[in-house]
């Protein structure tokens, strides 16, 4: 069934990239899943699906005819393994509160919130056949099989990270205790670069694992965490489909937000609705 929350919560801290305070409301809805920026006079909800991706430079971003919202993966992915699919996400600027990186405080949030089943199912897709995607060394492959489960691999040449795999049958149980906690990350290195260029001005060992040349920065919550963060990524970034995913076997390598954007509306053309 469709869902949405009891009662509105608010949730507030600084935006990853801007650095600047953010308030992020969630209210009721019966209509989809809808951001909109309240500090923007006269802006429109702009609809949370694949039609709308703005961009998808270091985070997926979405837009309509009147405003843009920033970064907004983590909150998808929160919904998305609670089952909600109706929502207003109120915003008073680009880019939602990166908490502590994860998607732990959403996820708490809207729990306490309450959670309440509408009077409509949301649409189930069947896959017509199995669909690959590839573009150099990043992969893609979806199948129908018994459970919905996600392989991710992420490989880096840096000799802290390797290669990581992990492999999660996706329903909210088995998200909460396995991927709601795992952080979003980067290399110490790339770090002045970002900086130089208007991005993670709200990023901190608070609410990233930073990756330096010998170590990492801060304390682990897992020791694959990196490859369970790119798992809640894909999990948000799927959400945009906007219909409840099959039974699949759903494999991915090296994916990031751009591919997972695309592997996704591959994922809708070669689909039926039912």
């Amino acid at each position: 069934m469709r869902k949405t929350i009891l009662n509105p919560v608010s949730v507030k801290g600084v935006g990853l990239h801007t650095g600047a305070p953010s308030t992020m409301t969630f209210k009721p809805a019966e209509d989809g899943i809808h951001f909109v920026r309240v500090d923007l006079p006269g802006s429109l909800p702009i609809k949370a699906d694949l039609h709308h991706v703005g961009s998808t430079l270091r985070g997926t971003n979405l837009k309509n005819e009147t405003a843009e919202v920033w970064t907004v993966e983590h909150v998808l992915s929160t919904l998305s393994a609670l089952g909600i699919t109706d929502l207003l996400v109120e915003m008073d600027g680009p880019e939602p509160p990166i908490t502590d990186g994860s998607a732990k405080v959403y996820a708490e949030h809207l729990q306490q919130a309450g959670l309440k089943e509408l009077d409509t199912d949301l649409p189930q897709l069947v896959l017509k056949q199995p669909v690959t995607y590839s573009f150099g060394s990043i992969a893609y492959s979806a199948e129908p099989a018994d459970q919905l489960t996600i392989t991710f691999v992420y490989e880096h040449k840096h000799p802290l990270v390797g290669r990581q795999e992990y492999t999660l049958a996706l329903n909210t149980d088995n998200y909460l205790a396995e991927i709601s906690q795992a952080r979003t990350f980067g290399f110490e290195e790339e770090l002045a670069f970002l900086k130089a260029h208007g991005l993670a001005k709200g990023g901190s060992l608070d609410n990233a694992i930073v990756i330096g040349k010998e170590k990492y920065l801060n304390e682990l919550r897992y020791a694959d965490e990196l490859v369970r963060h790119k798992i809640l990524d894909l999990v948000g970034d799927f959400s945009l489909i906007g219909k409840k995913l099959p039974p699949l076997k759903i494999t991915c390598r090296m994916g990031g937000h751009k591919h997972n954007v695309l592997f996704g509306r591959l994922l809708l053309a070669n689909s039926e609705e039912r």
